[in-house]
């Protein structure tokens, strides 16, 4: 499974979109997800891309193709 595929299905878990129309390029609160859910969602992310995400970094956060970036 490749990053994007990887992160889609942790974030379905956190949003009322089917996992086929989350669009990794729209902004985050478009998708639903607020700076609250964001932070719940990272403990996630960390656990399965095995990496730790700075305070400072979720702010520039702005899209999931961003987060996919950060992830290499």
């Amino acid at each position: 499974m490749d990053k994007k595929s990887e992160l889609i299905s942790i974030v379905k878990d956190y949003v009322d979109v089917p996992a086929n129309e989350i669009d990794t390029s729209l902004g985050l609160k478009f998708i639903g997800l607020n700076s609250f859910v964001v932070l719940s969602m990272v403990s996630a992310i960390e656990d399965r891309f095995n990496v730790s995400i700075p305070d400072s970094k979720l702010m520039e956060f702005k899209t999931l193709d961003d987060i996919i970036e950060f992830l290499g």
